[in-house]
């Protein structure tokens, strides 16, 4: 699961119709061939613009061990998106322990994304409809141990 929480220190791009930021983040396939497996939050019209906040949650299937994800920040504008800036996380950063805080924007010398990435294994992915629920993260959290532990001494004895 990727939560999309909040960003820090974006540009003002549209002058004229105001900001309205919003993030597109894209498993990095390592197949060329497969489909394009991407999520992307509403738009931020209102409020501190420049300092967006979402607090959206996703689930992006399918993502094969081993593929990073990139997040994208962009602007709508009355014609299109112009691009803030992006985050490529290598998955190294997030699995198997997942990740939570702030990535530096790339074009963006201050700007930051605040994300949580919680990889989810087949047991715990059919609980998570249940357990959507931002109180309920702790919980999410310690079942998600148990089944690291669970996978990866199930690998070791096969």
């Amino acid at each position: 699961a990727v939560s999309i929480l909040q960003a820090h220190g974006l540009q003002h791009m549209n002058h004229f119709t105001g900001d309205h930021p919003y993030v597109v983040c894209e498993v990095k396939h390592l197949d060329q061939n497969a489909a394009v497996t991407k999520v992307e939050t509403k738009p931020v019209t209102e409020g501190d613009t420049a300092n967006p906040f979402w607090g959206e949650t996703f689930h992006l299937e399918p993502w094969h061990e081993g593929e990073p994800l990139e997040f994208t920040v962009y602007d709508k504008g009355l014609i299109g998106s112009k691009t803030e800036g992006k985050v490529i996380l290598g998955p190294e950063l997030f699995f198997p322990n997942g990740l939570s805080g702030m990535l530096s924007i790339s074009g963006l010398p201050h700007a930051m994304l605040h994300v949580i990435i919680r990889p989810l294994g087949q047991v715990v992915a059919e609980n998570t409809a249940a357990e959507a629920g931002v109180a309920d993260d702790v919980t999410l959290s310690k079942k998600k141990k148990k089944k690291i532990k669970v996978g990866k001494k199930s690998k070791q004895c096969c």
